[in-house]
């Protein structure tokens, strides 16, 4: 809840990248012949719905990716599984997301009417704007995933793991680190914009460090990225979404503060976090098709992707770099969350007044 507060434009990020995995999965098993693969399916499998049952080893979650292998190669039979079992499997409430849309909806009319009429809107009005621009998004690509799960369908082979490794060759010879089937996971070197922002929040807060129970028992919800990367118009969407995420703050621009000092720090602190956001996307590209030079040039090493030059660089300016983007990321954002709230306390008269609907409609 916290992380999405301060986050929530990475949340939309993971969002997406989980869907575009599902449709990745969904295309896949079309292309095996299995067109009754919906996107309910390939959530629930990414999400760990689907263990693998093998003689002698423990049962561990299998995604999408690994299924279209198994399935692929005759180690198991396709998961027969109708949408209703797996909707039957998790009660998420239709009608609370229905509510929810509603009111997101009602506070957006309700906001763009105040401005037409040109009355004043508050700043914690425009930080729920930004909630609630990033709330649609997550809605758009979460619409098929179910909201959890609570008990994960078995999926039994007679074949041992010792022997799916064997046929798989030298690919599968590393130790793992998750389960057996890491082999099959996502390329190091992959076209997303968010996999250098994940690797730094891992480096400060420990995500997706090694399980101490191997095979693990179920995927974390953070684990995203699509295992043929996301195609150039999916990071197009992702930099438009950062840049009119960002943006939104920016509009406050000419708000009315209690204090004169109150307003320059929100003009501070909304272009501290679109520089924060454009240094980023210029580090991204940079690193992402310049790797080798730059982790030959700086540490006289070899690097194989744009994370392969973070794992060659000295963990202490790996640290320094990464704390001091949060710091200063952190600061920003805690400024824009807390005075969206301290801003309440001297409102504008305008503010106050209400919407007059009947200008909206057509006199005769």
């Amino acid at each position: 809840m916290v992380f999405t507060i301060f986050f929530p434009e990475v949340v939309v990020a993971l969002a997406a990248e989980q869907w575009v995995s599902a449709c990745q999965s969904v295309k896949d098993f079309k292309d095996l012949g299995y067109p009754q693969w919906t996107m309910r399916h390939a959530f629930f499998a990414d999400m760990g719905g689907f263990h693998l049952q093998s003689p002698g080893f423990p049962a561990f979650p299998v995604d999408g990716q690994q299924l279209v292998y198994l399935v692929d190669r005759e180690h198991i039979a396709y998961p027969a599984v109708d949408q209703d079992t797996i909707r039957d499997k998790n009660k998420a409430d239709g009608f609370a997301r229905v509510i929810t849309l509603i009111q997101m909806t009602w506070f957006s009319v309700q906001c763009i009417a105040r401005a037409i009429q040109h009355l004043p809107i508050s700043t914690f009005e425009l930080s729920t704007i930004a909630f609630i621009f990033c709330s649609l998004n997550m809605f758009f690509f979460w619409f098929h995933k179910p909201l959890d799960v609570e008990v994960p369908i078995t999926l039994r082979t007679e074949i041992r793991m010792a022997d799916i490794l064997v046929e798989a060759g030298d690919r599968a010879r590393e130790p793992y680190k998750t389960t057996p089937l890491d082999f099959l996971g996502p390329p190091e070197r992959k076209t997303s914009i968010i996999a250098l922002c994940k690797y730094g929040l891992g480096v400060i807060f420990g995500f997706g460090e090694e399980s101490v129970n191997r095979p693990i028992q179920t995927f974390v919800n953070s684990r995203t990225t699509p295992y043929r990367g996301t195609n150039i118009p999916g990071m197009l969407y992702g930099i438009a979404f950062e840049v009119v995420y960002f943006g939104i703050h920016l509009t406050g621009w000419n708000f009315a503060f209690p204090t004169s000092t109150e307003r320059l720090l929100w003009r501070v602190a909304s272009c501290q976090l679109l520089g924060l956001l454009l240094f980023y996307l210029a580090i991204t590209m940079i690193f992402t098709y310049f790797y080798k030079s730059i982790a030959r040039a700086m540490f006289g090493k070899d690097a194989t992707s744009m994370l392969g030059v973070a794992n060659v660089c000295p963990k202490w300016l790996m640290f320094l770099a990464f704390y001091s983007v949060i710091i200063a990321y952190g600061t920003a954002r805690t400024y824009i969350l807390v005075e969206a709230f301290v801003s309440l306390r001297a409102l504008p008269l305008g503010a106050y007044t209400s919407v007059d609907w009947a200008n909206f409609i057509p006199h005769v």
